[in-house]
């Protein structure tokens, strides 16, 4: 099924992702950088599941239950784009590192210019030429979309720490009611084809969630502050990035939907994730702040 996407999705999903890379933005400052440097080797192996194991197990997924077409790409598109946006909130609000948290999100985001275009290229040699999407327009994507709106708002926490303090809060309120907007349109619009695709995708998305939070725990060794951050980089997929990839390269709308039921199938595991990290381990609203506002 070959629908065409609407112009009016695709703006919606650029505006939804640069507010919210921006909102992030201003969350990044220097303490952040130090904190990264110390666990360097925790760094290293948090990359190295969340750009190439989770990958891999989607791959092995798709090719040991037989998923082909429109479903197998919104899984791998998935699976291929890391650095959920609110991944890093979740994070610090469950216990997470409040610095190490948006150090590793920044890495993550920076090694999607690189990592993504190679994932698609390798998707490419793997699924027998499937994927026709260019790898350098995904590289032009990731930097405008994730790079560029993280990069300013680092500028402003960086020459106006108020400003930022204040623009922050205010910020993330909208960009997350963008997102909700988002994933209500996308639902509205594609409901038929989300009951064609059945569940597949939805039960592959779960346990690609559970797989990716096993590795990102195991990886982020025995720092009990780092695990919940590592766990959920690991697992939390960005649904903004892999819906721009499909729609500003215009695949078929069954694999946006294919996208939006695996990413449906992986909050699910991760809210039950969420709640039982929060129950362990109560919200540290005072690091939340300072980290904040410092």
């Amino acid at each position: 099924m070959t629908s065409p996407i609407p112009s009016w999705l695709i703006l919606l999903t650029l505006a939804a992702v640069f507010t919210v890379m921006l909102s992030l933005g201003l969350l990044l400052g220097r303490e952040q950088l130090a904190a990264a440097m110390q666990r360097r080797t925790v760094l290293a192996g948090l990359l190295f599941a969340v750009v190439v194991l989770v990958p891999a197990s989607a791959v092995l997924l798709v090719k040991a239950f037989g998923l082909k077409g429109a479903v197998a790409a919104g899984i791998l598109l998935m699976a291929i784009s890391p650095g959920a946006p609110v991944a890093l909130r979740r994070a610090i609000e469950v216990g997470g590192h409040p610095a190490f948290a948006p150090a590793l999100h920044l890495a993550i985001v920076l090694s999607a210019i690189v990592t993504v275009p190679a994932s698609v290229a390798a998707l490419d040699l793997i699924f027998a030429k499937d994927f026709s999407v260019s790898p350098l327009d995904v590289a032009r994507q990731v930097f405008f979309a994730q790079l560029l709106p993280l990069g300013l708002g680092a500028a402003v926490r960086a020459y106006r720490p108020e400003a930022a303090a204040r623009i922050e809060p205010r910020l993330a309120r909208v960009s997350n009611a963008m997102l909700l907007a988002l994933v209500i349109v996308l639902l509205a619009t594609l409901w038929p084809l989300l009951v064609d695709i059945g569940w597949a995708p939805f039960a592959a998305g779960a346990g690609l969630a559970a797989c990716a939070l096993l590795l990102g725990a195991a990886c982020a060794g025995r720092d009990a502050r780092v695990r919940p951050a590592g766990a959920l980089a690991a697992a939390m997929r960005n649904l903004g990035l892999a819906l721009l990839i499909a729609t500003v390269n215009k695949l078929p709308a069954a694999v946006i939907a294919s996208v939006v039921s695996c990413a449906l199938g992986l909050a699910m595991v991760v809210t039950a994730f969420v709640v039982w990290q929060a129950r362990r381990a109560p919200p540290k609203r005072n690091q939340v702040e300072t980290f904040r506002f410092s």
